[in-house]
């Protein structure tokens, strides 16, 4: 259940409310001075869960500001606003029968492998803290405070385009909707109500998943859809077409690359187009570690103007200082309804580059061995290559990543290339190195 950027588990089997009390003691054992901000997100198992987590902060002898079911981005905004780490009971994406929890430190960055580790290892060290004057609760509305300063730092709407929100059945719609509204978009909402049991579709956002938000798109100039903790977003243009998140942020910066400075940060797996979208505005373009946690972190150390994370990780720091579904959602409504066009004209008008994709079995005991062997080796015969979290390699006519799984006993491997026969050869080519290292391993 511990991963390298949170805790996740079957509810009942492999997570349970003893597990999660646990859990809840050694993250404040460990890691709050005095107090932790708590919310969830709206799956059936999270308010036990919620409690049990709660029991064991206080058990340790420290303070909870408790928000209660809310939007990830909502919980993070009342951590960062008093100072506080936070701890936000969910599973983002997973299937209902899971649950877990994410931890941030009070500027919104969440932890690193190395402080999960922490309390993984308290955990299993079975020792609990027990102080001798346990800890209160006190509960806290972050929605409302989160909703206007969400509506302060949003540019005017120069049009009043009719959007579709398809909330999934997660926490968007707790927030999603009124922000829409109150920046005079003309909202239609599928699945706003909060059930996590999500019966109208999966948590985690595909195309197979986003029928009936396509179908919608025949009457509205934009629709967007929400994981089950809103932490993520994808954008879709009137034709019903899902936008990549490397177009998102191609709309996104024609509003914000005009009134903020600094770089742009995308992580090693992003697509070719950010390094076209960075040269369109004149931008450095760092290249990061897959995660989040480090794009946030990233953004913040190089003052950039905007993060992306394949996954649908958004940060917008002069909107907020961490990844935010909901506000890089309402930010990119805004920047279209400045630019007098149809979204699927400026989609179309973007250059697209075939890309592959493919898994390969490697046990865990030698996956990172051969990685860092490949990385020796590619570093020697190519020159741009980027080692930084698994080896990508750029060429003229395209780049390829090799990168390891946190989570799965696989070895995946990335490749784009400006034409089909390239991509096919290329990544022939990179596949038959990384099968060849995985039998002499």
């Amino acid at each position: 259940m511990f991963r390298a950027y949170d805790i996740r588990g079957i509810y009942g089997s492999d997570l349970t409310e003893n597990v999660m009390e646990a859990v809840g003691n050694a993250f404040a054992s460990l890691f709050v001075k005095d107090s932790v901000v708590v919310g969830m997100d709206g799956r059936i198992s999270s308010p036990q869960l919620r409690k049990a987590f709660i029991t064991g902060v206080l058990k340790a002898g420290k303070d909870v500001t408790d928000v209660g079911l809310v939007p990830r981005s909502a919980c993070l905004f009342a951590a960062w606003k008093s100072g506080k780490p936070s701890a936000y009971i969910t599973a983002s994406h997973l299937p209902p029968e899971w649950n877990g929890v994410k931890f941030a430190h009070g500027n919104g960055v969440e932890f690193f492998e190395e402080d999960n580790n922490k309390i993984r290892d308290a955990v299993l060290s079975g020792k609990a803290v027990e102080a001798q004057e346990k800890g209160s609760v006190n509960t806290l509305d972050a929605i409302e405070s989160y909703k206007k300063y969400i509506l302060s730092r949003m540019p005017e709407v120069e049009r009043p385009l009719r959007v579709v929100l398809d909330c999934g059945n997660g926490t968007a719609g707790l927030a999603a909707p009124d922000i829409f509204r109150a920046m005079g978009f003309e909202v239609k909402t599928l699945f706003s109500e909060v059930d996590g049991r999500f019966p109208n579709r999966p948590s985690e956002i595909s195309e197979s998943a986003l029928q009936k938000l396509s179908e919608e798109m025949k009457n509205a100039d934009m629709g967007i859809a929400y994981d089950g903790d809103a932490d993520r977003m994808s954008l879709m243009d009137e034709k019903g077409r899902i936008l990549g998140p490397e177009t998102s942020a191609y709309i996104i910066l024609g509003m914000l690359a005009v009134h903020e400075k600094g770089p742009i940060v995308a992580n090693v797996e992003c697509l070719k187009i950010m390094d076209e979208v960075a040269e369109k505005y004149k931008r450095r373009l760092y290249r990061i570690r897959v995660g989040n946690s480090f794009m946030v972190h990233e953004v913040n150390a190089r003052k950039a103007c905007f993060g992306v994370e394949r996954s649908g990780h958004f940060c917008l720091p002069s909107v907020m200082p961490m990844d935010d579904g909901i506000a890089a959602s309402a930010y990119a409504a805004a920047a279209l309804s400045a630019k007098g066009r149809k979204l699927s004209e400026i989609v179309d008008e973007l250059p697209h580059y075939p890309f592959v994709r493919h898994k390969v079995e490697c046990p865990d005991e030698k996956k990172f061995a051969v990685i860092n062997r490949l990385k020796e080796k590619l570093s020697g015969k190519y020159q741009r290559v980027n080692t930084i979290d698994g080896v990508r390699v750029d060429l003229d006519y395209g780049w390829v990543l090799i990168r390891a799984s946190n989570t799965e006993p696989v070895i995946r491997l990335s490749a784009e290339a400006d034409n089909k026969k390239n991509l096919k050869e290329l990544a022939n080519e990179f596949l038959e190195a990384l099968k060849n290292e995985i039998k002499s391993s």
